[in-house]
């Protein structure tokens, strides 16, 4: 007697839940034997289907969103090593590649974020010396007027075409604050020839304008 089409079906289900791992070693199998016909058909079938193919998977992945992330964190996971070898191995072939790559992200970083850079390094500097005044280390106000000083600096040497450095007139060596009210734009080449230290009446100058400063800003 013939099977009913909900009887076959059942029927089909009963079989590949009783031989589920067979089937799963048999599929693998094949794919392996055929993985190169497979993925062309797959790539010509996608590339056929572009927008249908798009739309379907955004629509399961609306549809299944926790579904999809579970699964593509748990294949991290599995894959994990395998992931990091083929990584590694990639960059061991591509060391120059690798390299220029990311010379190439650090000079286009650099020259989108001289400013600021230049701004964080001396900042860096002073930290260390722990000259920063206390109340200005996290003022947003502060920091943005030492970006523009930076930025005029760089301003300058570009329109003069004679380098410019951002000079600490009381050097932080000789306990000069970081401070922008401490700050000028000179030439590099007077910078360089500057010592590391002050006249007295410089820097009596620069501790009243930095408590007048103080004042102003607590009022």
């Amino acid at each position: 007697m013939a099977q009913s089409k909900e009887e076959k079906a059942a029927t089909n289900k009963a079989y590949r839940e009783a031989n589920k791992e067979k089937i799963q070693a048999r599929r693998k199998a094949y794919y392996e034997a055929n993985k190169e016909d497979i993925l062309a058909k797959q790539k010509e079938y996608n590339e056929a289907n572009k927008e249908e193919k798009a739309a379907r998977d955004k629509a399961y992945y609306e549809a299944n969103k926790e579904k999809v992330k579970a699964y593509k964190k748990s294949w991290y996971e599995r894959n994990k090593e395998e992931r990091y070898a083929k990584q590694r191995a990639w960059v061991e072939a591509n060391r120059e590649k690798v390299a220029a790559w990311h010379r190439a992200y650090r000079k286009i970083y650099c020259e989108a974020n001289r400013e600021k850079l230049s701004a964080k390094a001396a900042k860096r500097r002073a930290l260390k010396l722990k000259q920063i005044p206390v109340h200005l280390r996290e003022c947003p106000h502060e920091k943005q007027r030492l970006v523009q000083i930076y930025k005029l600096s760089n301003i300058i040497s570009e329109a003069t075409g004679v380098q410019h450095h951002v000079d600490h007139m009381w050097p932080l060596a000789d306990g000069g604050p970081h401070w922008s009210g401490n700050l000028q734009v000179i030439p590099a080449e007077e910078n360089l020839r500057k010592k590391a230290s002050v006249c007295e009446e410089t820097k009596a100058t620069i501790i009243k304008s930095l408590y007048t400063f103080e004042s102003e800003r607590s009022i």
